[in-house]
C-alpha cells in the first residue's frame, strides 16, 4: 500500500548500501524521502518567515545534518529511519527559526512557535513500534500527494496543513471559491486512489 514495489526495494537495497558507508546510496536514500519531508517542512512553516526562508532551503538543511549524522543512526530498518529523519527535520527547523528570533529579536508570542516545534520532536505517549508505524504511513502518505499535480499538491496542504479555508485558497490560486472545492474534492479523490493502491 502507497509505495511501489520496486520503490521500495530500490529504498531497501540503498539503506543497506547506506549502512555500509556508501555516500552515493545515502544521498539516493535520502532523496527518496524528500516528499515526506517537504511535508513536514510545510507544516512546520512559520509564515512570517515567507520571503526570508524557502522550503527547500530547510529540506536542505536536513538532508546535510541526516547525511552528517546518519553514522550515529542505530535504527534497523527503513521505519525507523522515517522517524530518525522526522526529528531532524523538526530540529534544523527549529534551529533556523530561533536564528532569525535572535537576529530579530522577536517578541514572546514568536518564540513560542520555536517551543511547540520541539514538542513535535518529542511524540510521547506512544509505544517506538506505534510511532514507527504512524510515521511509516505518513512517508507512504508524502509519496502520493507528491505525484499529484502541484496545484492539486497546493490545495490539499492549504486545506489540511495550514487550515486555510476555501476562500483563501481560492485568492491564493487565482480561481473562484467553486472552481477550488472541485479541485480540491478531486485531488482528495485522486490522493486516496494513489495512497490505496
Amino acid at each position: 500500500m502507497g509505495v511501489a514495489p520496486d520503490v521500495e526495494m530500490a529504498r531497501q537495497a540503498a539503506f543497506e548500501r547506506a549502512r555500509q558507508g556508501d555516500s552515493r546510496a545515502l544521498g539516493e536514500l535520502l532523496e527518496s524521502f524528500r516528499p515526506y519531508v517537504r511535508v513536514i517542512v510545510h507544516a512546520l512553516r512559520d509564515r512570517r518567515l515567507q520571503g526570508r526562508v524557502d522550503d527547500s532551503d530547510l529540506i536542505q538543511d536536513a538532508f546535510l545534518e541526516a547525511q552528517r549524522s546518519f553514522p550515529d543512526f542505530r535504527g534497523s530498518g527503513l521505519s525507523e529511519l522515517a522517524v530518525w529523519l522526522r526529528c531532524i527535520v523538526v530540529r534544523t527547523s527549529q534551529r533556523t527559526r530561533r536564528h532569525y528570533a535572535e537576529t530579530d529579536k522577536r517578541d514572546l508570542a514568536r518564540e513560542q512557535v520555536v517551543d511547540e516545534l520541539a514538542e513535535l520532536a518529542a511524540d510521547s505517549g506512544s509505544s517506538p513500534s506505534a510511532t514507527a508505524t504512524r510515521h511509516e504511513e505518513a512517508a507512504r502518505m508524502a509519496e502520493a500527494l507528491a505525484q499529484l499535480p502541484e496545484e492539486m499538491q497546493q490545495v490539499l496542504l492549504a486545506r489540511h496543513v495550514d487550515d486555510l479555508p476555501h476562500a483563501t485558497i481560492a485568492d491564493q490560486l487565482g480561481r473562484t471559491e467553486g472552481a477550488t472545492r472541485m479541485l480540491y474534492l478531486r485531488a482528495l479523490r485522486r490522493l486516496r486512489e494513489l495512497y490505496r493502491s
